[in-house]
């Protein structure tokens, strides 16, 4: 496959330029993307749920624990978009005995790629707030 000079081509043999013609501009021409920070929330927080150990943290008021959380929930997320850089805030709880730095480290890098590989936006920072240890319920014998 050859180019010519100033040309580009991607392997498929047609690249963005391919796409231009008269009627369609060159894609530099044609606008701009902007991801809102309400989609790299949500994306965010499926990232959580493919850590194994990490789940959504229960719900609170005032300190104190309202419900559970089930493992498939999204985790709460905030998150700030500027351009193409985000900022994220994570509140999620961890399933005891699990190291809590081991899983906030495996939170970090699948929210990064995740958010990077969905969205095209790069992950600057991830703060990350255990707010509880997730007890599996023991099933109690009964004496009867």
């Amino acid at each position: 496959m050859s180019t010519q000079a100033g040309e580009t081509s991607s392997p498929q043999g047609h690249g963005d330029d391919a796409l231009a013609s008269p009627d369609r501009p060159a894609a530099q021409d044609r606008g701009s993307l902007t991801v809102s920070d309400r989609v790299v929330e949500r994306v965010a927080g499926y990232a959580v749920t493919l850590v194994s150990h990490a789940t959504a943290a229960p719900r609170r008021v005032l300190g104190v624990n309202v419900g559970n959380a089930r493992p498939e929930d999204a985790a709460h997320v905030d998150a700030r978009v500027q351009g193409d850089t985000a900022t994220i805030e994570a509140t999620i709880a961890v399933r005891w005995p699990e190291s809590v730095q081991q899983v906030a480290t495996q939170v970090r890098q699948t929210v990064r790629e995740q958010v990077q590989t969905i969205t095209a936006v790069r992950v600057d920072h991830v703060d990350i707030d255990v707010v509880s240890l997730h007890v599996p319920e023991k099933k109690t014998r009964r004496v009867e």
